[in-house]
């Protein structure tokens, strides 16, 4: 193993001739490539087209996502370009890799995998078994302060010549810039998902930031709590409630996505959700699938009950908040009918409710009528009726 790449030689005028039109594409056209698979081909059509024998190339980056650490694509010949996710929690597979080492030293691992008989990298070991003679590791610094890195490998009978890692030198700083936009992106993008959702997310990065800017829109509002949390609550540690409540939504917020809705609010063991369609029959049958899937699945946990309320109506949807600190979400009566319904569970026995509006638009239900009731903050009677089982 050696850090030693060529850092100090300054390319010649060939190798910034063939280096130079790469390094253009990846500050300029590259930028905006949306889609990351087409932007790894590419780079690696731009290195087979000067002649540097690529044929393994991966990347890894940072992410600030619920999930995993980072994320990385990884090219072959043989299989194109796939996804490569880095998961919380392996740590100790990063401080065994080149990556690491890299980091570390700030500078190029190269690995000549036919001349070194042994290396301490796993790597190295199963690359050399797939034909690899030679693997370059690059650091990569970004603008924050986190670490990324890219790899190229060859099967190349010579490995890698002076020629091509001074190419690969040349480009570096233009992979670093294009590295560190699409990582910003990334994180904008993955953040506001995170906490706004994802409609919200698009709505703010169009620009829709300004308060008061809202849009009147009909959809399915769905309301859902854990029943008893309270006094269940009152029995743990913070530690033990958090994990209490991941569970609960573990539960209910994956069948909502897969309906197509957007969870936009957790309010303490609950949330508010909405399943926005074309056609209000349509969206109240996507909000009434999610529900029936998040009742089935809180029913399998055996851990804890649920109320949950459905209802269709206008909502508006926006910005509202003081100053510089704004909320993105909706509001209007048929939020409150809905979270007066979802409160209407807890006395009227039945873990689901939805008003009879709701109801009329998904067809014949296995339902019971509770008659016109009244309902807290809410002007007139609302028809609701409730699930029998």
């Amino acid at each position: 193993m050696s850090n030693d790449p060529l850092r100090s030689a300054a390319p010649s005028e060939d190798e910034l001739r063939h280096a130079i039109p790469i390094r253009d594409w990846l500050v300029g056209e590259a930028r905006f490539i949306e889609t990351p698979d087409v932007a790894v081909l590419g780079l690696v059509e731009r290195l087979h087209a000067i002649g540097v024998p690529v044929d393994r190339m991966a990347s890894a980056m940072p992410t600030l996502h619920a999930e995993r650490r980072g994320l990385g694509r990884i090219w072959t010949r043989e299989d194109g370009v796939r996804e490569l996710p880095y998961p919380w929690g392996q740590e100790a597979e990063y401080e065994a890799s080149p990556y690491y080492v890299a980091h570390q030293t700030r500078a190029w691992v190269r690995l000549r995998l036919t001349l070194e008989p042994a290396s301490r990298f796993g790597i190295a070991r199963d690359l050399k078994a797939a034909g690899y003679t030679d693997y370059v590791c690059i650091p990569i610094f970004l603008q924050d302060g986190d670490l990324a890195g890219m790899t190229f490998a060859t099967q190349h009978v010579q490995g890698f010549s002076d020629h091509d890692l001074a190419v690969l030198r040349t480009i570096e700083s233009a992979c670093a810039i294009l590295f560190d936009l699409k990582r910003s992106w990334r994180v904008a993008r993955e953040t506001l998902r995170m906490y706004v959702g994802t409609e919200p997310r698009d709505r703010i990065l169009s620009g829709q930031v300004q308060r008061g800017d809202t849009i009147p829109i009909r959809a399915a509002i769905l309301f859902a709590d854990m029943r008893g949390f309270t006094a269940r609550s009152s029995r743990l540690d913070a530690a033990a409630t958090v994990a209490l409540l991941n569970r609960f939504f573990d539960c209910v917020v994956p069948p909502i996505e897969a309906a197509g809705g957007e969870v936009l609010k957790y309010l303490g063991d609950g949330l508010l959700a909405i399943v926005n369609r074309p056609d209000d029959a349509a969206a109240c049958r996507a909000a009434l699938e999610a529900a029936m899937a998040a009742r089935r699945a809180v029913a399998a946990s055996g851990e804890f009950g649920m109320k949950l309320a459905l209802h269709h109506g206008e909502v508006a949807y926006g910005n509202i908040g003081s100053g510089a600190r704004l909320d993105y979400t909706v509001i209007g009566r048929d939020v409150n009918i809905t979270s007066r319904l979802a409160d209407l569970c807890g006395t009227a026995d039945a873990p689901m409710v939805a008003s009879a509006a709701f109801a009329a638009r998904v067809g014949t239900l296995d339902v019971r009528p509770l008659g016109p009731v009244t309902l807290r903050g809410v002007n007139g009677p609302v028809d609701v009726v409730a699930w029998r089982a």
